[in-house]
């Protein structure tokens, strides 16, 4: 498995993780598949409404702050997204679609633990500090009681399904004789934990205090070390 980098967000079209329709962590059918000019009207709102989204907030920010920006228009806005809590949920489903990408390249390894959670601990760090997912997330932490039934769906197949593939890993190595885990589900939910411990609070308040890219490097290897060893002697 090798860490994926975290790309450069717009246009938001035309990434694998991108939703065509309605956001997939909604209850609702996917839309049919945009034509060429309705997919670029698309790309233009949802560019419009990170920045939107990243400078003044979920609750603060309006339809109209997105279609002045994006040049479109409420009905093609209601048309492809549902309203603003869809549209946040697609937006949010796109700057966050790399670690998808992560947990599929650790679904299908079966290199050994150390390798594996280093460089999947590594991968998640770096695509969890940059800004516009940091700021995405804030938006969750601060607002997300607004919209608490699409962000469930968003959480069922996001960093639920994260964990969950981590948990089949952990399965996996133990069956190899790798690992000893009585409880993967619980262990992969332990890990993430202990990854991004210092991400979920400090982190999010102080960027600066997760430190450069080698700092945090060095962090994920001394949080594998633990999780596999453990700190008594054997």
């Amino acid at each position: 498995m090798t860490p994926s980098a975290h790309a450069p967000l717009s246009p938001l079209t035309g990434t694998p993780d991108a939703p065509s329709g309605v956001p997939s962590g909604s209850d609702a059918t996917p839309a049919p598949k945009l034509g060429r000019r309705a997919e670029a009207r698309r790309g233009a709102m949802m560019d419009a409404a990170l920045k939107v989204f990243m400078e003044k907030g979920f609750e603060r920010a309006t339809l109209g702050d997105i279609v002045a920006l994006s040049g479109g228009s409420r009905a093609t806005l209601y048309e492809l997204f549902g309203g603003k809590e869809g549209l946040f949920l697609a937006v949010l489903e796109v700057v966050t679609g790399h670690i998808s990408q992560l947990m599929n390249d650790i679904a299908e390894s079966c290199g050994p633990p150390e390798e594996v959670l280093v460089q999947f601990g590594t991968s998640l760090l770096e695509a969890l500090v940059q800004p516009d997912v940091m700021a995405m997330n804030r938006i969750l932490v601060a607002e997300g009681r607004l919209f608490p039934d699409q962000l469930e769906g968003f959480f069922r197949t996001g960093p639920d399904q994260s964990r969950d593939k981590v948990a089949n890993y952990l399965r996996r190595a133990a069956d190899q004789g790798l690992v000893v885990v009585d409880d993967p589900v619980t262990a992969a939910r332990i890990f993430f934990g202990m990854v991004t411990a210092g991400y979920s609070f400090e982190g999010q308040i102080n960027p600066a205090r997760l430190g450069d890219a080698a700092y945090r490097h060095t962090y994920v290897q001394q949080v594998v070390h633990l999780f596999l060893h453990g700190l008594c002697p054997r």
